[in-house]
């Protein structure tokens, strides 16, 4: 016999001192389990992503457009693609909100993303390769593969470097 137990908030929001309260994960129509953190704190992992506070732009001080960033102070472009277009993949999917990723692309990025949502029932889209190369400086060019076990389809993105964070300029989907 198994059971699912919630973890409930204490009435009048009174927490006992010396008791520590798990969050549970919450249910969706997809289980239990949740999408990934877009932005993983820094652990002792051979392949985690550290987290890089974004700079302050030092190119103008009296513009308030978005500064050209050098690859000197970006994160790596490589790691930073593979959780971009995984992302990208889960908000096709319908698993996560694209309002979440509106601090990662540009405003005509997130207009053309809202009108690949899954609106029904669609079957899983799991990502198979990412490939990047750096063009310029503080510019890379991503392609992806993604699909079910039938059926693929591509993505082309460009990923710039703009205040001093990784941001998607450009995309185009191959659905």
């Amino acid at each position: 016999m198994s059971a699912i137990v919630y973890a409930l908030p204490t009435p009048h929001g009174r927490r006992a001192n010396n008791a520590q309260v798990l969050n549970l994960p919450k249910r969706t129509k997809y289980g239990l389990q949740e999408t990934l953190p877009f932005e993983w704190p820094q652990t002792d992992g051979a392949n985690a992503l550290t987290y890089v506070p974004p700079r302050i732009g030092d190119n103008s001080a009296t513009s308030f457009d978005p500064q050209a960033t050098p690859r000197a102070e970006l994160p790596s472009a490589q790691q930073w693609s593979m959780r971009l277009v995984h992302a990208l993949v889960e908000v096709v999917n319908g698993s996560r909100p694209a309002t979440q990723l509106t601090r990662w692309i540009t405003p005509e990025v997130m207009t053309q993303l809202q009108g690949h949502i899954a609106r029904n029932k669609m079957p899983r889209l799991g990502v198979r390769s990412i490939h990047v190369h750096e063009t310029d400086d503080g510019v890379a060019e991503i392609s992806s593969v993604f699909g079910t076990p039938n059926r693929s389809f591509a993505l082309a993105m460009r990923l710039e470097g703009l205040d001093g964070r990784w941001r998607a300029t450009s995309l185009v989907w191959a659905l």
